[in-house]
């Protein structure tokens, strides 16, 4: 009988898988501009990165999303970087329909390409320098890439408990997140001022199973924007985090 009743909860608690979308406005609206300041190892300075909303395009259906990533000029003389992401997403879905990013590392230029909106497997153009080549993928669930994610995760219901899962593209790769909604809230301090926050905690995992396990964190306010005050995770370098410096507002959004 106790199997039995197990079977039956088990049966009934709802699947893993991507939040969906809250009712009402978006939380972000085009014209808002987010800027962060990312430190390594905790103390290290190591660059900024800055996350905009550009107004649609394609009759108003696709939403631009962009983010801009460079490294301070002291880890630049060591290891200069550069990278851009755009994400184009469903307007009213947010989910994405075209992925791409381009970076410029040691002075070797990396791009890939990814298209969501094509049925079958998703095909990953890619270029390292010189070599060119496309890597494919049969996503087991739903999939976004690392810029739509941020969003759709603002504009998203977020339950306390509340386990989350979903594919990934990002850095080049195809990955598989796990994780759950913190229960209760913090408090963070950021440009935009103390907040009260809703945290994400999360596994990130290579979907060929290699590579190591990645942990990431990120922390969201409760206001009416849902701004995404900080992330930490972890580079090759060692851990990493981006806080929020700033935030200007686009027209007709509510104070946070």
């Amino acid at each position: 009988m106790i199997a039995l009743l197990a079977a039956l909860s088990l049966a009934a608690a709802p699947p893993c898988a991507l939040p969906p979308l809250r009712g009402g406005p978006l939380p972000f609206a085009p014209g808002e501009l987010l800027a962060y300041d990312i430190e390594l190892l905790g103390v290290v300075r190591a660059g900024t990165l800055k996350i905009g909303v550009e107004p649609p395009i394609s009759q108003g259906t696709l939403l631009p999303l962009r983010a801009r990533v460079s490294n301070t000029s002291i880890l630049a003389q060591a290891r200069p970087m550069k990278a851009y992401a755009l994400s184009w997403v469903d307007v009213k879905t947010l989910r994405p329909q075209r992925y791409r990013d381009e970076s410029e590392e040691d002075g070797v230029r990396k791009s890939t390409d990814t298209r969501f909106d094509r049925p079958g497997p998703l095909a990953m153009a890619w270029a390292l320098g010189e070599q060119k080549g496309t890597t494919e993928y049969a996503p087991r669930a739903d999939v976004m890439d690392l810029v739509s994610m941020v969003f759709y995760l603002r504009a998203a219901r977020l339950r306390p408990g509340e386990d989350i899962c979903f594919d990934l593209v990002a850095n080049r790769r195809f990955w598989r997140l796990r994780g759950s909604v913190a229960s209760g809230s913090e408090r963070v301090e950021s440009g935009a001022g103390t907040l009260d926050t809703i945290r994400l905690d999360a596994v990130l995992t290579r979907t060929d199973g290699s590579g190591r396990k990645r942990p990431i964190h990120i922390w969201f306010s409760k206001g009416p924007r849902r701004l995404p005050v900080a992330a930490v995770s972890e580079i090759d370098l060692g851990p990493v985090r981006a806080r929020l410096s700033s935030a200007s507002q686009a027209p007709a959004q509510h104070a946070e």
